[in-house]
């Protein structure tokens, strides 16, 4: 396959004697896996501990809500950047880099004795991730060919939405156990196991893939200006209201940053997004699609973990049980989508799993306040299998025809479509929900039928968007030669 050839001239080309080793590849998978693992899991486990933050550290809900948002923020405009360093000067020290910057706020986020200090060390997290993601994926697809690629895609395409659906349940865990801070002090010492990991697997000189000429700073300065108003917009839309002038004039910013991004895309010799990158097969539509199904995968855990607790009366730890069939399904599931794409293609598998994903969102469409486990499990088990299927043949198409040197701005470029999606979708199903229900979590108590009919309208808009993405699928996704 086209796909497998690339990957197997990147091997040769970027990595040759750190990773011909079997020991050393699956070394390298795992250290990779965990640093993903931790770098999605502060994005989800922080959320349930915001109740112990307010208390400790004096916070009001706007500083809750940037405790939360910054690091979103964050990762999503620096990710571009992230992929154009690592293409520059090597996956294997940026991804040292983002680590070390990681690991070390992690600490100074645990140690934070006010929340203005604490939410300075969430987008410092934020930085070093957004360093980490794309040198991450980098790594693996200069690192493995062939179906070991796949399957070292699914690995971490299964570790990352694992981290994303468990995040809560480890938080409470955590925070009931040993209180908030021990979520940043457990980055710690795992991420300095991973350092000492990937320094022995990989060569210690920077392998630079070779971008000639200026870095394209003009563009990496609109393309951040235009991601930071649209993530802003989108995490404040519920907050300012949809038809508020201060949203939509954050939003006009945001089409003026990525409108001057494309113009100078246009004019510069060396450009972060070079245009013929969207043009190779199945990146843009794999983008698009990394954005929805994010979007629809982010939005049924966050309100189902609320309907839980808010309309049923579940503690954080019992929702997060609850909702384990679905993370743990997700997580099996995705290895072994990357072991079968290399087989069916990219097309059926992502057709199939979105199309399965909308099938139990309509079977969640049903939920009604008397709702519990029971009731929840065939709809969590159809959609769980039905997100494993697509996640990893997603990450695979959009990675599959780019070239070696270039793997570190498409890898930024799909985790940057993957973070407006989630912040897309949570603003979408907030709208449909605040729109049934329009109180306030903080100051009042929830209106379980409401709130609940607000979260059904909202499931079947994600089905709707699944269907529309496995639509895409069939259509724009294209199998290569064998």
């Amino acid at each position: 396959m086209k796909e497998d050839t690339a990957a197997g001239t990147g091997a040769r080309g970027g990595l040759p004697e750190a990773t011909r080793g079997s020991h050393s590849q699956w070394l390298l998978l795992a250290a990779v896996s965990l640093a993903w693992f931790l770098v999605l899991l502060d994005d989800t486990a922080v959320a349930i501990a915001l109740p112990s933050l307010s208390r400790d550290l004096s916070l009001g809900l706007a500083g809750l809500e940037w405790v939360v948002n910054i690091y979103t923020l964050t990762f999503a405009v620096l990710t571009l950047w992230g992929g154009m360093l690592a293409d520059r000067h090597g996956a294997r020290p940026v991804f040292l880099t983002g680590l070390a910057i990681f690991v070390g706020l992690s600490l100074g986020a645990a140690l934070s004795p006010t929340g203005s200090v604490l939410i300075g060390m969430r987008a410092g997290q934020g930085a070093g991730a957004a360093l980490m993601g794309p040198a991450a994926l980098a790594l693996l697809c200069t690192s493995f060919a062939g179906p070991r690629r796949a399957l070292a895609l699914g690995v971490w395409s299964g570790v990352g939405a694992t981290a994303l659906a468990i995040g809560p349940l480890l938080g409470a865990m955590l925070t009931d156990a040993f209180g908030w801070r021990s979520i940043f002090f457990l980055n710690v010492p795992l991420g300095i196991l991973m350092l000492i990991i990937t320094r022995a697997v990989l060569p210690r000189r920077a392998q630079r893939t070779g971008r000639p000429g200026k870095m394209d700073i003009a563009g990496g300065i609109t393309s951040g200006l235009g991601l930071s108003a649209l993530i802003f917009g989108l995490t404040q839309a519920n907050a300012y209201g949809w038809g508020s002038v201060a949203l939509w004039g954050v939003m006009g910013l945001a089409v003026a940053g990525f409108t001057v991004f494309a113009l100078i895309e246009r004019r510069v010799s060396t450009p972060l997004l070079d245009r013929t990158l969207l043009r190779l097969p199945n990146v843009l539509t794999a983008n698009l699609l990394g954005l929805a199904s994010l979007a629809v995968m982010c939005s049924l855990f966050f309100f189902l973990s609320l309907y839980l607790q808010f309309a049923t009366g579940f503690s954080p730890v019992r929702a997060g049980v609850a909702l384990l069939p679905l993370s743990l399904l997700v997580a099996v599931v995705a290895p072994v989508a990357g072991w079968l794409v290399s087989r069916t293609g990219a097309r059926i598998l992502i057709g199939a799993g979105m199309t399965l994903t909308a099938a139990g969102l309509f079977t969640l469409a049903g939920i009604n306040p008397g709702w519990g486990t029971q009731q929840l499990l065939p709809g969590l088990v159809i959609a769980g299998v039905g997100i494993g299927l697509a996640t990893t043949p997603i990450t695979t198409a959009a990675m599959g025809a780019v070239p070696a040197e270039r793997t570190g701005i498409a890898s930024g470029t799909l985790n940057a479509s993957r973070m407006i999606g989630l912040s897309l979708g949570i603003a979408i199903m907030g709208a449909i929900v605040a729109a049934q229900w329009p109180g306030d979590l903080a100051d009042s108590g929830v209106d379980p039928q409401a709130f609940t009919d607000g979260i059904a309208i909202g499931f079947q808009v994600n089905a709707a968007i699944a269907l529309a993405a496995a639509l895409l699928a069939a259509v724009a996704i294209r199998t290569p030669h064998r």
